[in-house]
């Protein structure tokens, strides 16, 4: 037993020095974090203008920032880690050289006295004869350097310029959270950009939204309207068709027409020309109410005075092959030129 304890005590004595070593590389690490603030801080205000009114940081190296400052902070707690583990590891071997004196009441007598002593703030390792500490390792030194650090935020810091001394101003790592951050106004191409971006989400969202209908159901229930003079209701009715997502390309140019014609006889002769010209533009290979629609639209241009795009309609009805199949629109279209004085010379 007593060759077991005296090998305790050598391992303990042996695990001294592997802290003191551990300590004195963190102290390293310390001095290290302190350079790295230090030389951060310099960074920071080599780059500001004698004006702080007018100092402003750009998002990206707020971020930089931001984000060398985060590294120190885990390096920080990293170090506490540590610091509270070898607390612990000495502390176990400590209550484990102790337990093991009560337990056994054996004193080991050597050349020299071992006194482990534990307090709040200092873990002593060794002592000789002549109460000379061999090793001392101080918790309470580290954190208090640590909190130094921390609360040593303000620093004076001088530049040269223009051959002359300046003070710039105090560097404080808190004081990078309180500038004021000037946000820039976006340019007109920005601007030009977002409003295309706003248009092409609320145009994916009316095609998401379109109601999905029978079209040839709500088609006959729009001719019933019309049919009883309901023609409000009728237009209810192809709107809907028109809102909807529907393929069928035959229902929905009638549709177009018969928007058309209904705005026209209600007197609102702007829609009429609105749904005349769409059926025309994007239907026109439709045979169905073809050549109607488009003398339809042509007889608008006139209710709202645009008598010369009227008139060419007209012309082209008359003269063009494209709308023989019904010729008693081509002789709607003679009269309604000669009456409205489009000049056209008809053999």
């Amino acid at each position: 037993m007593r060759f077991g304890y005296l090998f305790l005590v050598l391992f303990f004595l042996l695990q001294s020095p592997s802290f003191s070593q551990n300590h004195n590389a963190i102290e390293v690490d310390l001095e290290r974090v302190k350079k790295d603030i230090i030389d951060l801080q310099k960074f920071v205000y080599q780059n500001n203008n004698l004006d702080l009114s007018d100092q402003s940081i750009s998002s990206s190296e707020i971020e930089n920032l931001n984000k060398l400052l985060l590294s120190l902070e885990e390096k920080l707690i990293s170090f506490e880690i540590q610091l509270s583990d070898m607390k612990e590891d000495i502390k176990s071997l400590y209550q484990l050289y102790t337990s093991s004196q009560s337990n056994n009441d054996i004193k080991l007598e050597t050349t020299k006295d071992l006194n482990i002593e534990e307090s709040s703030s200092k873990i002593v390792s060794e002592k000789n004869n002549n109460d000379q500490i061999l090793g001392q390792m101080s918790i309470s030194s580290i954190e208090t350097d640590l909190s130094d650090l921390e609360s040593n935020d303000d620093i004076n810091l001088l530049v040269e310029e223009d051959d002359n001394e300046k003070v710039i101003g105090e560097l404080s790592i808190t004081s990078l959270e309180d500038q004021k951050i000037i946000i820039l106004e976006p340019t007109d191409e920005q601007l030009d950009t977002l409003n295309d971006l706003d248009q092409l989400l609320e145009q994916r969202e009316i095609e998401l939204n379109k109601p999905i209908i029978d079209v040839a159901k709500q088609m006959q229930i729009a001719k019933q309207s019309l049919a009883s003079l309901e023609n409000q209701k009728a237009i209810e009715s192809l709107i809907l068709i028109v809102e909807s997502d529907t393929d069928n390309l035959d229902i929905l140019a009638e549709t177009y027409y018969l928007l058309g014609r209904t705005y026209f006889i209600e007197g609102q002769i702007i829609e009429s020309v609105k749904y005349f010209g769409i059926r025309h533009r994007d239907l026109t290979d439709i045979k169905k109410f073809k050549s109607d629609n488009y003398f339809w639209l042509g007889k608008s241009l006139f209710s709202i005075g645009d008598q010369e795009n009227g008139c060419l309609i007209m012309e082209d009805l008359i003269f063009s092959n494209s709308y023989l199949d019904k010729p008693e629109i081509i002789e709607s279209a003679k009269e309604l030129q000669l009456n409205k004085d489009c000049g056209l010379i008809i053999d």
